[in-house]
């Protein structure tokens, strides 16, 4: 014979409540915009070689997860460091 399935049964079994109301804990401070490959290379037209080249020499930022496999670079960081990659080739 089969057990009734009673609803008293299941609040008074379940380990976790379905919902809270207490608040969601802080979300950490985001890093602001993020641009991928293509808005790089729009802002600083060189190839993708020379990029990861110069992220290597430390002239550029190095990128962040976004994902598990896509890398994006914060807008703010690139465009500090490609005002010094310009100045530098003006003074240079």
């Amino acid at each position: 014979m089969k057990k009734s399935f009673q609803s008293e049964d299941v609040l008074q079994s379940s380990a976790a409540p379905l919902y809270t109301t207490e608040p969601l804990p802080a979300q950490p401070q985001s890093h602001g915009r993020v641009i991928r490959m293509p808005g790089l290379q729009q802002m600083y037209p060189v190839g993708r070689t020379t990029i990861y080249e110069l992220i290597k020499a430390g002239k550029l930022p190095r990128p962040i997860a976004l994902s598990k496999r896509a890398r994006g670079w914060v807008l703010s960081e690139v465009e500090e460091c490609i005002a010094k990659l310009k100045a530098e080739a003006n003074n240079g």
